[in-house]
């Protein structure tokens, strides 16, 4: 079973990928394996934005009825 990794993970991971796919000496098939985790991630990151973002209206609302 995989752990979910939190959005500071997710982000600090997707960031050593950018820092990886920057170098010059990178080979190709490894550069691809990382753009497709990189985009495997930015997925991962929206998914949880969009989350955090409804728990946010749900509690707003939870909030003004009160």
């Amino acid at each position: 079973m995989t752990k979910k990794l939190d959005y500071q993970a997710l982000s600090t991971e997707l960031d050593t990928i950018m820092a990886e796919l920057q170098r010059d000496d990178l080979d190709v098939d490894e550069a691809l394996k990382h753009y497709e985790r990189g985009l495997t991630l930015v997925k991962e990151l929206e998914a949880y934005l969009e989350t955090a973002e409804n728990k946010i209206t749900e509690l707003k609302a939870t909030f003004n009825k009160a």
